[in-house]
């Protein structure tokens, strides 16, 4: 083979190397720009439930005055109509059910319990109620405490001091907050959840609400537990959480306090399952059935709802799950209804 022969093939060999070397690269982003196409077209994995707490009892709410099918129902919202559940933002399809730590008396319980009204300023032996509960009591002062889970309610004759003025609404917040943690009961979760001041003027004898900070003598001070995947938690009093306080002027001395009530139930984030949610418009159904509970009552037989969002539910008495809740809302008016589908609940006793 002469000299020229071997050219012309190394020639050939190296047109065609890269002819297949340019169809191999286009055919290669050819394929990576087909499979992004593709992957990005395909239909989202849905996620399911896993109801790992089985079925749920429903939340028992408190039995309120009236029934929300006393009223008649306008939707007002922004929008005109309810949020869609799996379109809205806020509004999955699946929410989490928290496990709720149950404590029980121990050895150490009546300590803590003597601990606790020592800080009150209590040191008379205790009154034994139950095997549960101890009452404490002193001149003006009453402090009664359930030893299974430490929760407590404490009522003075509170003396007004000099200073009768209320102190700013962040001053009695982070007072009260200093007073728990003075009292050794302070939570985290309490630290950083939302918190509410309601003033409170002398009529009658008693303590009233009043809007006009200008006529409050007291005012009640509540701390609920930090909000859980953005959702809110509310008891069965809309304004009134169940740590809170009544004070006179200032929240930063324990004899301003005409009353203080603590009750906690601590909430396992790290223990969850996952239930669907029911519709909206099932939700609204539900109100106008009767269901759930109005925690406001309007003025008028008329309810403008304007706003619907989902909260956590927190019960006065023990419950093992914190379940999730709508709630309508408009001027004058507050309802709640369980936001759990009904087929994932167990029938109402």
């Amino acid at each position: 083979m002469t000299l020229t022969q071997t050219a012309a093939i190394v020639r050939k060999v190296i047109a065609i190397s890269a002819a297949i070397l340019v169809l191999g690269t286009a055919s290669l982003i050819g394929y990576k720009i087909w499979h992004a196409y593709y992957l990005s077209h395909l239909p989202p994995v849905e996620e399911k439930p896993n109801i790992e707490f089985g079925l749920l009892s429903p939340i028992i709410f408190p039995k309120s005055i009236v029934s929300p099918s006393n009223f008649s129902y306008s939707l007002d919202t922004t929008t005109g109509s309810l949020p869609k559940v799996g379109v809205d933002p806020d509004f999955e399809k699946i929410t989490k059910v928290y496990f709720v730590t149950q404590t029980f008396t121990t050895f150490l319980s009546a300590e803590r319990s003597t601990t606790l009204a020592t800080n009150f300023g209590l040191t008379m032996l205790p009154e034994i109620l139950s095997d549960t509960q101890y009452k404490y009591t002193d001149q003006n002062k009453t402090l009664t405490v359930s030893l299974d889970t430490g929760n407590f309610s404490y009522s003075s004759e509170a003396t007004i001091s000099a200073k009768t003025s209320l102190d700013s609404d962040s001053k009695l917040i982070s007072d009260f907050k200093e007073m728990l943690d003075s009292l050794g009961v302070i939570k985290n979760d309490l630290k950083t959840g939302r918190a509410k001041i309601i003033f409170l003027k002398s009529a009658e004898g008693a303590l009233v609400p009043t809007h006009i900070r200008s006529e409050a003598v007291a005012a009640q001070i509540s701390l609920w537990p930090a909000s859980i995947d953005k959702k809110p938690i509310f008891t069965a009093d809309f304004d009134k959480s169940l740590v809170n306080a009544v004070v006179f002027g200032s929240a930063d001395k324990l004899e301003n306090y005409s009353s203080l009530d603590f009750i906690y139930y601590p909430i396992d984030t790290s223990t969850f399952a996952t239930y669907p949610v029911k519709t909206t418009d099932s939700a609204f159904e539900d109100l106008k059935r009767g269901k759930g509970i109005v925690v406001i009552e309007p003025k008028s037989p008329q309810v403008s709802i304007t706003s619907v969002y989902l909260g956590y539910y927190l019960s006065e008495d023990y419950n093992p799950y914190l379940q999730p809740i709508f709630i309508f809302e408009g001027p004058d008016f507050v309802a709640f209804i369980d936001a759990v589908s009904e087929e994932f609940q167990s029938p109402a006793n």
